[in-house]
Order: structure tokens, then C-alpha cells, then sequence
């Protein structure tokens, strides 16, 4: 009994070669997994909605949901936005619409769906463009690069949502939206990708 106990004490001593030791912290190791799901689940969406049929309520609503779920984990794991403090609620709201649009059957909202359903061509170029301003911003910014992949891969993340639930009239607007949405979905995927990868040296510092 008392080698078994002097056994557990050597093995739970600092430097002995038995014991393990995690040098990243498993809260933001979750959310970075979670972020590595929904990510490209709302890009390769994008990228293939040309050449599928319109998406149901239960495939939007599962993209739509992972872009709000991707975006806010976005903003939970930035050390720092490109964006006023005041924008981040404005920010959740435009989350929360598509959402809003793509759940509700309620007969006495549908003048509310009717105005999100106005505004989606709208906000999603204002968010797409806003987000391939970043991203061109971030070639040569050194130590803000980070601050500026996150910052495009949010505005990314809610044009994205708001695609889901855009359905553009005409052939030709059709082409070009969906030609939009998906460069956008690869430079979303990229910057969130690399922004993930300067960041793991500061997750193994913690």
C-alpha cells in the first residue's frame, strides 16, 4: 500500500516523464472546433447553391443558423474587431432576421418577413462589400491582420445568412449573386482558416 502511494505521488510530480500536460485550455480549443464546423458548412453552401434546388426551411435554416452561431463564436474568440463596439448588437439583430425568416409561419408576422424578405438583396451586398473591404485591407497589415480576418469573416458570416434566404428574380441577377456569394465563401473559409492558425501559438501560451 505504501509503494502504491509513493507510486501516484512520483508520477503527479512536475517534470516526470509520465505526466501529461495540455498546454491549450479546452474552453477556446471547443469553440475553435465549432468555428472549424460551421465555417465551412456555410461556404461549401454558398459554393453549391448554383447547382442545387432551392433550400428547404430545414437546410436553411440549418445554414442560417451555423453562419449566427460561426459569427458569434467569431466575436467570443477576436482579441479585436475592426468594428465599433456599438455595431456588435446591429451585428446580432442582422443575425437573428434570416433566422427569424426562415422559422416563423406565424400568420401575423408575415408583414415583418415581408420587410426582411426587401431587405435581404440589400444587406447582403452592404455586408459583402464590407467584408471584401477587410480582407483586401488585410494584404501588407501586419500586426492588425488578425483583427482584420476576423473583422471580414464576420461581415463574411452575415451576408452569408442573408444569401440563404434570398431568393434574386432574373437570370442574370441570379448568376452574379450566386458568382458573389461564392468568392466571398472562399475568402471567408481562407481568412478564417489562417486567422485560426496565428492564434494557436497564443492558444499554446495560455
Amino acid at each position: 500500500m505504501l509503494l502504491r502511494q509513493q507510486q501516484i505521488w512520483a508520477l503527479t510530480q512536475p517534470g516526470h516523464d509520465h505526466v501529461l500536460q495540455v498546454p491549450i485550455t479546452i474552453g477556446p480549443l471547443v469553440l475553435r472546433v465549432g468555428l472549424l464546423i460551421a465555417v465551412p458548412l456555410v461556404a461549401g453552401f454558398a459554393m453549391l447553391r448554383g447547382f442545387l434546388p432551392e433550400p428547404g426551411r430545414t437546410v436553411a435554416a440549418l445554414v442560417a443558423g451555423s453562419a449566427t452561431v460561426a459569427a458569434v463564436l467569431e466575436l467570443i474568440l477576436a482579441d479585436g474587431l475592426d468594428l465599433p463596439r456599438q455595431a456588435v448588437p446591429l451585428l446580432l439583430v442582422a443575425l437573428a432576421a434570416p433566422m427569424f425568416l426562415v422559422l416563423s409561419r406565424d400568420p401575423r408576422f408575415e408583414v415583418g418577413r415581408a420587410v426582411v424578405r426587401r431587405l435581404a438583396p440589400w444587406v447582403f451586398s452592404a455586408t459583402a462589400l464590407l467584408a471584401f473591404v477587410e480582407f483586401a485591407r488585410a494584404f501588407g497589415a501586419g500586426g492588425v491582420l488578425p483583427v482584420l480576418l476576423r473583422s471580414g469573416v464576420v461581415y463574411a458570416l452575415v451576408a452569408l445568412a442573408w444569401f440563404t434566404v434570398w431568393r434574386p428574380a432574373g437570370r442574370r441577377v441570379r448568376l452574379l449573386v450566386h458568382i458573389e456569394a461564392a468568392v466571398l465563401a472562399n475568402a471567408a473559409l481562407a481568412a478564417s482558416a489562417y486567422g485560426l492558425v496565428l492564434t494557436l501559438p497564443l492558444l499554446s501560451a495560455t
